[in-house]
């Protein structure tokens, strides 16, 4: 009987004792390879890590924040605002540029600034509606004094084109 016995025939390749009893082979996560250490890929890992951090520092979702475009179209505004005419305008009022400041309310954004007249501190403003797909100049309010109506159309005029760089109102 022992004559009927057959020894598997040796390949040079290796034998998966498994598949020769007819039986699946296991995976495991135990095959692991060794591998020496490479500095290489240890800086690699590091470097995947810091970037990780910084992104977590400025995220790059899609959705910014209010606060991040009131102050983006600030900017913009205070750079196409026409000074001269703003200047004429105020017959000797200082305009104090740094306290530019745009906000948002629902479909309107308010643009409004500090002027020393004299030692009194005044300060106009404009507003712009989000209007289907176009940015419209709300008209000076009624009770406006003539003397600041060329104030507020310089401020809605720097306001609208800030907001016409930065795309339409469904976009923003």
């Amino acid at each position: 009987m022992i004559d009927d016995f057959a020894l598997p025939e040796v390949d040079d390749e290796e034998i998966d004792i498994y598949a020769a009893l007819g039986l699946n082979t296991p995976v495991s996560d135990a095959q692991e390879t060794v591998q020496a250490y490479d500095p290489l890929a240890a800086f690699m890992d590091d470097e995947e890590e810091e970037d990780e951090h910084v992104q977590d520092m400025f995220p790059t979702s899609s959705v910014i924040s209010n606060e991040t475009v009131e102050s983006l179209l600030a900017t913009l505004a205070r750079d196409l605002l026409d000074h001269e005419r703003l200047s004429a305008s105020l017959l000797g009022g200082r305009v104090d540029m740094t306290s530019l400041k745009v906000q948002r309310d629902r479909d309107a954004y308010h643009l409004s600034l500090i002027v020393d007249m004299g030692g009194e501190q005044i300060k106009p403003f404009a507003t712009v509606l989000a209007v289907e797909d176009a940015w419209k100049p709300m008209a000076a309010p009624r009770s406006l004094h003539a003397r600041w109506k060329p104030v507020y159309d310089s401020l809605c005029k720097a306001l609208t084109d800030a907001l016409s760089q930065q795309g339409r109102p469904s976009s923003l």
